[in-house]
C-alpha cells in the first residue's frame, strides 16, 4: 500500500511538473508574439527611413537616429495632443475615482432609505444603453460638443467599479468605523480618514483601468470635438496619421509630405515613434501600480 500512495505522488508530481513546463513555454511563447510587434515599432521609430524592411522584423537600426521624435516634438499639433490626453487622463481618473468612491461609501450605508432599489437602477445602465444618437443629442443639449468636460464628465461614474469598491469596503472591519463614530468623527471624517486610507488597492485598481481607458480613448473625440483642434487628443491624432498614409498611399505617395518632411523621417517613422509615445505613459505608470491590482480585484469582487 505505501508503495503504491508513492508511486501515485510520483505519478502526480512528475504530472504537475509536465504541467508547469508547458505553462512556462505557453507564457513564454506568448510574451515573445508580444513583445516581437512592440519591439519592431520601436527600432522603427528609431531608424531612418531609408534602413526600414517592410519584408521581415527589424531586430536593430543600423543607424540610431531621433529624426521621427524631433518631428513630432516639434510639430505643435502633436505636443498639443499630448498635453490634452495627459490632462484628460489625469483630470478623469481623480474625477470618476472621487465619484465612484462616495457612491460606493453611500451603498455600504445599511441604513439608507431605498439603498436596494438605488443600486438597481444604477444597474440597468450596465446593461442597455441609448445608443450612438440620443447619446450625442444628450451631449449637445447640455453644451458639451467642443468641450473638454465630454472628456469628464460622461465618464465620471461606472456602476462596475462602484460595486468593486463597495464590495471592499464591506471587507474592512466595521469595528474600526463604530470606533470612530463613539469618538464623534462625522461620516465625511469616516470616509476620509479611515474608508479611503484603508482602500488604497482597490483604489489603485479602478485608477489604473480608468487611466488606461481614458489614455486610450478616441471615438469620443471624434464624435464631440471633431471640429475643435485645441482638444484633440494623441489617440484620436494618431488615427487621423494612420488614416491620412493609408490615403496617401492609395493616391500614389500625394500628400506624404504633409507627414514627414525630414531627410532621415517618413510617414512610417513618425507613425512609430508616436505609436511608442502614446505606449509609454501606460507603461511607466503601470509598475508601480501593480502590487496593488490583485490584492484590490480579489478582495473587491468576493467579498461583500
Amino acid at each position: 500500500m505505501a508503495r503504491r500512495e508513492t508511486g501515485r505522488k510520483m505519478k502526480q508530481s512528475v504530472g504537475s511538473q509536465v504541467f508547469d513546463v508547458c505553462n512556462i513555454a505557453f507564457m513564454v511563447l506568448f510574451c515573445i508574439t508580444v513583445f516581437i510587434p512592440f519591439w519592431d515599432v520601436l527600432v522603427r521609430s528609431f531608424s531612418r527611413a531609408q534602413d526600414i524592411s517592410y519584408m521581415h522584423i527589424n531586430l536593430f537600426p543600423k543607424v540610431w537616429t531621433l529624426d521621427a521624435y524631433r518631428h513630432c516634438f516639434q510639430d505643435g499639433e502633436i505636443v498639443n495632443a499630448f498635453l490634452v490626453s495627459v490632462l484628460r487622463t489625469v483630470t478623469g481618473t481623480v474625477f470618476h475615482i472621487m465619484v465612484c468612491c462616495m457612491a460606493a461609501y453611500a451603498l455600504t450605508r445599511t441604513d439608507m432609505p431605498f439603498r436596494k432599489v438605488i443600486t438597481a437602477l444604477l444597474l440597468i445602465p450596465m446593461f442597455f444603453s441609448a445608443g450612438m444618437i440620443p447619446a450625442y443629442l444628450n451631449m449637445k443639449r447640455l453644451g458639451l460638443l467642443n468641450n473638454f468636460l465630454v472628456y469628464i464628465l460622461p465618464s465620471g461614474f461606472s456602476i462596475y467599479n462602484t460595486i468593486i469598491i463597495r464590495n471592499y469596503f464591506f471587507s474592512i472591519d466595521k469595528g474600526m468605523e463604530e470606533a470612530a463614530s463613539i469618538d464623534g468623527a462625522s461620516q465625511v471624517r469616516i470616509f476620509t480618514s479611515i474608508m479611503m486610507p484603508l482602500s488604497k488597492p482597490v483604489i489603485a485598481t479602478v485608477a489604473l483601468w480608468q487611466m488606461v481607458g481614458q489614455w486610450n480613448a478616441w471615438f469620443d473625440n471624434m464624435m464631440y470635438c471633431r471640429r475643435e483642434a485645441k482638444l484633440t487628443t494623441l489617440q484620436y491624432l494618431l488615427r487621423r496619421m494612420l488614416d491620412s498614409i493609408t490615403n496617401s498611399t492609395m493616391a500614389s505617395g500625394a500628400g506624404m509630405e504633409a507627414i514627414g518632411s525630414t531627410v532621415d523621417a517618413n510617414p512610417d517613422t513618425i507613425k512609430a515613434a508616436t505609436t511608442i509615445l502614446v505606449v509609454l505613459p501606460i507603461v511607466a505608470v503601470y509598475p508601480f501600480l501593480q502590487k496593488y491590482f490583485v490584492k484590490g480585484i480579489m478582495v473587491g469582487a468576493v467579498k461583500g
